[in-house]
């Protein structure tokens, strides 16, 4: 499985929203991400693993039985590790597909700092199903792996205001095998 140290987390971001770049003139530009990712350390090839952990789930309306279920459920599912290995051709291209991912999506990128080894983003995405959903990212990476948190907020046809967190560690632990 290749997956890239960058765009690892921000596809999970975008998986959240089901986001695939419509931007308006307010947004962060492709030019302006890709000026920022041009400074960011490149990872290292190597072998990484990756875990996830649902830190808030909370979606007011819901029955608390099914939200009980949902937490569960996606805890689980979080909680499983994921190795991969990243090659030095996927590490050298990870700017590039992290900028093509962003692209690709119906998301218009608010804000987009990458800056002393830190992330800070937000997005704001449709979801397809006529609901409008905001993403936020912040954390750390290096060149030997990435600490962040993902949060999706949006307004849910009767239910009101919901929120899903998530934290994604991604660490090199070696060489490919």
């Amino acid at each position: 499985m290749r997956k890239s140290l960058y765009v690892l987390p921000l596809a999970a971001a975008l998986a959240l929203t089901a986001c695939g770049g419509d931007a308006d003139g307010d947004d962060v530009t492709a030019d302006e991400m890709a000026s920022q990712l041009a400074d960011a350390e490149t990872p290292q090839p190597g072998q990484y693993r990756s875990t996830q952990e649902l830190l808030e789930l909370d979606v007011p309306g819901m029955p608390e039985e099914m939200a009980g279920m949902m937490r569960s459920a996606f805890a689980e599912g979080a909680a499983e590790e994921t190795t991969y290995c990243l090659t030095a051709e996927d590490a050298a291209s990870s700017r590039e597909q992290m900028l093509a991912n962003m692209a690709e999506s119906d998301c218009n990128v608010e804000r987009f700092d990458m800056s002393g080894g830190t992330i800070d983003a937000a997005m704001n995405c449709p979801t397809g199903q006529g609901i409008t959903g905001d993403v936020s990212l912040t954390g750390t990476m290096d060149g030997n792996g990435a600490d962040m948190v993902m949060s999706f907020s949006a307004d849910m046809p009767g239910m009101g205001p919901g929120t899903i967190r998530m934290r994604v560690v991604s660490e090199r632990i070696g060489e490919c095998s």
